[in-house]
């Protein structure tokens, strides 16, 4: 008999080149999260067009906008925690599922209650799939390749943006913005039979129970054939290191970083989401035809993805800090240029707003890098997870001070004005991180 070793799923991944059968889940999981991002920002995308036809007063747009960023941060809680028991595969599912029916059902709707409680059920799909998407994927690439795939899954979340603004500019003049919405189902719900079989699994998951054992193998046997009846397979999943609560984050050598960190989470998705969910409406207001001004959101979405990954090139080579404060510092520059001369051409204005996309949408990409390098490995999932749940809090807060201001009667150059505040203390923020590191 020839000798066998004993192996664990993990090393089997590490020690492996990836198979056909890794990128074809990596690829359908970019897919997800692309969707998702499509979804997410689709309420901006109709917004000019539905309160034409709703006659809706602006300052009601701000709790429509944040009921779907709501439901994204309690979906983003309970599905994570659902997942440990249902597995990963089985939620990742169940949120596709959720947010495509809800996105066909926005699509029936005639007023403005049931459009937001619709958006607050389809945001707990999206809320819930996201996490979920980037565990699998970070399970399941190899080490050497993790990082990247991990990037490029979530970089599905921004590309959905955009190639959602752009059909979406193309096909409210001419079907009507409810059409949206139905497109925004239809792709989602086409998509799950291809993730139930292509998808797998979480290994972990199924090493849970001695009957999933069986599963497991042939997955195995899909990305290494030979691997289980040459080695003896060990579904004894041990973690390196057990996540420290909470209130390590607190300790006096982290306590100050910590809130810069929240702080900085927080102010940034905060004019992130403001700028996508009422660009288009005081792009509108601002002389632009609706088509151009949902362009806007293309424009901001795509300089992310280019200013995102250029940050991140520029971060590996000079670390962090100097980059992504500068592009904080650049974006709130940008952002009051887009108040100051709000009544340019459409030319004039898309440029601007891609100049924001580069810069302050580009740096918040960046955001997580800095909890993940600078918290010791057994902080890393606290201090990352929570800083990002601080994070959507800023994401439903600037839809909502988006309506209080409209309340108030800012005009639109006033309300970017206004905007370019939360960039330029993010900028501060970063720098005072760079002289309060955690010491351990």
């Amino acid at each position: 008999m020839s000798n066998s070793s004993v192996i664990t799923p993990t090393e089997v991944l590490d020690n492996t080149e990836v198979s056909f059968y890794q990128l074809r889940a990596i690829f359908f999981c970019f897919l997800i999260t692309a969707f998702d991002g499509f979804d997410t920002q689709a309420i901006a995308f109709v917004a000019p067009a539905l309160r034409e036809a709703w006659n809706i007063s602006p300052e009601q747009f701000g709790p429509l906008f944040a009921s779907g960023l709501i439901g994204t941060l309690i979906g983003a809680i309970i599905f994570s925690w659902l997942a440990d028991r249902f597995g990963r595969k089985t939620l990742i599912l169940f949120c596709t599922l959720l947010f495509g029916v809800m996105s066909l059902l926005c699509a029936t709707t005639t007023t403005v209650e049931q459009l937001e409680t619709y958006r607050l059920i389809a945001g707990l799909g999206l809320g819930g799939a996201i996490p979920n998407v980037i565990a699998l994927v970070s399970e399941y690439a190899p080490r050497h390749i993790r990082a990247t795939a991990i990037v490029a899954a979530f970089s599905g979340f921004p590309f959905g943006a955009v190639v959602g603004g752009i059909a979406s500019s193309q096909i409210i003049p001419a079907s009507g913005w409810e059409q949206v919405f139905i497109l925004g189902g239809l792709l989602p719900l086409a998509l799950l039979p291809l993730i139930f079989a292509w998808v797998p699994e979480s290994l972990r998951h199924l090493s849970r129970k001695q009957e999933s054992h069986a599963k497991a193998d042939r997955i195995l046997e899909r990305i290494k054939p030979g691997v289980t009846t040459e080695n003896t397979l060990n579904y004894s999943f041990k973690d390196d290191h057990v996540a420290q609560p909470v209130r390590e984050l607190f300790v006096p050598s982290r306590v100050i970083w910590t809130i810069l960190l929240w702080g900085l989470t927080y102010t940034s998705l905060l004019v992130g989401y403001f700028l996508i969910n009422w660009s288009p409406l005081l792009l509108v207001d601002a002389g632009l035809p609706q088509d151009k001004a949902i362009l806007g959101v293309v424009a901001l979405n795509g300089g992310g993805i280019i200013g995102g990954l250029f940050i991140g090139w520029l971060s590996d080579k000079f670390g962090a800090f100097k980059p992504i404060a500068t592009a904080f510092g650049l974006g709130a520059v940008a952002v009051a240029a887009l108040g100051l001369m709000i009544d340019s051409s459409a030319t004039v204005l898309m440029s601007i707003i891609f100049l924001v996309g580069l810069s302050a949408f580009g740096a918040k990409l960046n955001i997580s890098s800095l909890a993940a390098n600078f918290y010791p490995l057994d902080m890393r999932s606290t201090g990352v997870g929570w800083s990002m749940g601080v994070g959507r809090a800023g994401a439903f807060s600037g839809p909502l001070i988006g309506g209080a201001l409209v309340a108030y009667g800012f005009n639109q150059g006033q309300m970017f004005l206004l905007a370019a505040v939360p960039s330029a203390i993010a900028c501060t923020l970063v720098i005072a991180m760079a002289y309060n590191k955690p010491k351990s």
